[in-house]
């Protein structure tokens, strides 16, 4: 009783107090009611992870999305660059792309119905015989480091097309660098 003696002396005299207080009280409820609130969470497969992630439009459930291993290696291979680049009229792979190598091992074992073309790459000095087979070399090397990482080599196919696709078209060691190289895109 005093509690709503209290209450009308607040809202008595002025025009807008009681509905003031109306929403006070409404604010309280819900507050107590969120706070009280409980969630389940779903069974989650061994292969997947969950991630959650609250509505931006501030709402009182969570949106719940399934990450499979095979999205998580797509996302890291969006991220890596797709490219091998070699020393001038070699065709071994260099250390520094075992990461790049590596990713692309990853999303082919995460998904198994996936395919790798690699297409070999050589900048303009050289016959155009010589090239295409250089090309080829450095299409099969990546090919091979994949093989040895567990793909299967019918998965891959390696294609040259020697300096027939350059990435860069000047004439200097800057530019030729940018051209030697093996391409990996994934099908």
């Amino acid at each position: 009783m005093a509690k709503l003696l209290i209450i009308e002396e607040l809202s008595y005299g002025c025009s807008g107090g009681y509905i003031m207080i109306n929403r006070l009280v409404v604010v309280i409820a819900l507050m107590f009611l969120a706070s009280c609130a409980t969630r389940q969470d779903a069974p989650v497969d061994q292969g997947s992870q969950v991630v959650e992630s609250s509505g931006e439009t501030g709402d009182a459930f969570a949106e719940t999305k399934i990450v499979t291993p095979g999205m998580l290696a797509a996302e890291k291979l969006a991220s890596t660059e797709p490219s091998v680049y070699f020393d001038y009229d070699k065709f071994e792979v260099k250390e520094q792309f075992a990461l790049t190598i590596e990713v692309f091992a990853e999303y082919m074992r995460a998904i198994p119905g996936s395919r790798l073309r690699i297409e070999g790459n050589c900048d303009e000095r050289g016959t155009i015989e010589y090239n295409l087979a250089l090309g080829q070399r450095r299409a099969d090397a990546v090919k091979a480091a994949l093989v040895s990482m567990g793909i299967d080599g019918d998965r891959i196919e390696s294609i040259s097309y020697g300096e027939e696709r350059p990435r860069n078209s000047i004439n200097s060691e800057a530019g030729f660098s940018v051209n030697r190289r093996a391409d990996l895109i994934s099908r």
